[in-house]
């Protein structure tokens, strides 16, 4: 392998640890499967913060993704749970709380956001709550309709996912609620003080020695983390950082 092509596995390794490490991705990851899982139903995952506002969202529902602001709004439904003293049976699985007795079907009201999905009856669903020291800091689940529920292999693929998926969700809530102290790495601040001098993703690639699909995953990237929307903010966020 030549050295700029060793160069170049390099940083799509680096760029590979990046993207696991960004919070939205891990939640559409975590969605995506839960939706391959029980594809009629609506599958939600978010991100709960230190500070207890709601971070990173994504729902699927019929194979399209959910903008955010579409998504069912948590003020407007009670929790079954103290959610900052969630009970240990209840912590880190798949929980279906209708049949667990936790609720009836009731909970579901006219005014349930999930009620916009599921028109023609009440819904059923499951969920896992992740959790540290007993309290919410990340919620998956998926809403089916309440006349089929779950069949015993979607329950059993469910049951398979939280198990697998607690940890990268604990992670995900982790960078969630600290995402804007983290240090940009060396290679992403080299990128954006090109950015600011004007230079295009080719003429950076050809100065760092690197390719120009790379410099475009990190630039994306950052446009993710820092939700900016063209590179001229982008630099001014990195600026103040």
């Amino acid at each position: 392998m030549s050295v700029r092509g060793l160069r170049d596995r390099i940083e799509e390794t680096r760029t590979a640890a990046s993207l696991l490490s960004d919070t939205q991705t891990i939640v559409s990851l975590a969605v995506d499967a839960f939706a391959a899982a029980c594809p009629h139903g609506f599958a939600l995952a978010f991100t709960r913060r230190t500070d207890g506002s709601y971070g990173c969202a994504t729902g699927r529902f019929d194979g399209a993704v959910l903008r955010r602001d579409s998504l069912s709004d948590r003020t407007s439904s009670p929790w079954i749970v103290d959610i900052d003293h969630v009970p240990t049976w209840q912590q880190d699985s798949w929980i279906e709380p209708i049949h667990a007795g936790i609720h009836g079907p009731d909970y579901f009201s006219p005014a349930h956001p999930s009620r916009r999905l599921f028109r023609r009856g009440v819904p059923d669903y499951g969920r896992m709550m992740v959790c540290h020291d007993a309290r919410l800091v990340a919620w998956v689940g998926v809403l089916v309709d309440g006349r089929r529920g779950f069949r015993s292999a979607e329950h059993a693929a469910c049951v398979e996912l939280s198990s697998r998926l607690a940890l990268p969700l604990r992670a995900a809530a982790a960078l969630d609620g600290d995402v804007r102290r983290i240090p940009l790495a060396p290679r992403q601040s080299e990128i954006l003080g090109r950015v600011a001098q004007g230079f295009t993703n080719k003429r950076i690639a050809r100065d760092l020695e690197i390719s120009p699909a790379t410099v475009k995953t990190i630039l994306e990237r950052l446009f993710r983390v820092s939700g900016a929307s063209n590179r001229a903010a982008l630099v001014e966020w990195w600026r103040r950082k």
